[in-house]
């Protein structure tokens, strides 16, 4: 027998109750999708391990610093949109559908600098706010290596983390999507270690040459209800090492994560 809920039959009733008597229903029956994301720096330095631990996502809002940036250089909404710490915002519910992980480098900045810091890089930037030694060993002007992108995405777990557990849901490589800009450069030839001309483009390490995006849809969503003390973590199990710079290694890394939901909630303006 199929089940009297429907998502459809709910958004019929709603557009009918706007458009009917320009008025919404008073309970969690406002409805919406929404997409929401998250990102954590990663930024050990060309050639050094990230450490084996647990780190949060969807902890920290926009507005403040965490998640592995630089203390004076707070999340933007390029960072994340997440606007609650740690908990589910009051008069929203979410039922997740999709995930998708990305790993993406920090802004780039003209690197004609001298010890390590570039000439041109915004004083309030990402790379600007790096311990110098650490921008000693990071190249903010090209793009992921393919072997430190593979490196992160299989030595990560993604887990949804409640108020007394953590849920291991995957490795990161499980939501990889290889659509948009996922171009990995290449430069050493893999049979003789010599330097490639022009440098080789490849894709995403786990979906192959870009193409229209791959995401993980969730046969059950991961339901969130409103005041819920939740978030996500990034966990590595075991150190990760990354490439050095004459390697190709970027040493500094964000890895996104980000979801759709359909959202219930309560409008109170």
């Amino acid at each position: 027998m199929a089940s009297s809920f429907s998502l459809k039959n709910m958004v019929d009733r709603q557009v009918g109750k706007v458009l009917e008597r320009g008025s919404r229903f008073k309970r969690f029956d406002q409805i919406r999708n929404r997409h929401f994301w998250s990102t954590y720096l990663f930024a050990p330095g060309a050639g050094n391990s990230i450490q084996a631990n647990a780190y949060n996502i969807f902890s920290v809002p926009t507005g403040l610093s965490g998640q592995g940036y630089p203390t004076n250089v707070p999340l933007t909404l390029r960072e994340t949109n997440w606007r609650n710490a740690q908990r589910i915002p009051d008069n929203q519910n979410f039922a997740v559908t999709e995930i998708g992980v990305a790993i993406h480098r920090i802004p780039p900045s003209d690197s004609s600098g001298s010890a390590g810091v570039p000439a041109n890089a915004p004083t309030d930037g990402i790379f600007a706010n790096l311990p110098a030694p650490i921008q000693a060993l990071v190249n903010p002007n090209a793009p992921v290596h393919p072997l430190d992108a593979a490196s992160l995405l299989y030595g990560l777990v993604l887990e949804m983390s409640y108020l007394t557990n953590n849920i291991p849901i995957g490795w990161c490589a499980d939501f990889s999507q290889s659509g948009g800009v996922h171009a990995f450069e290449e430069r050493v030839n893999v049979l003789d270690g010599a330097q490639s001309t022009p440098p080789i483009l490849m894709g995403d390490p786990t979906n192959g040459v870009p193409c229209a995006a791959f995401r993980r849809k969730l046969d059950i969503p991961i339901l969130l209800q409103h005041g819920e003390t939740a978030s996500m973590t990034l966990r590595a199990p075991r150190a990760i090492p990354t490439l050095t710079l004459d390697e190709g290694g970027v040493g500094c890394f964000e890895v996104k994560v980000d979801w759709w939901a359909v959202e219930s909630f309560v409008e109170k303006s």
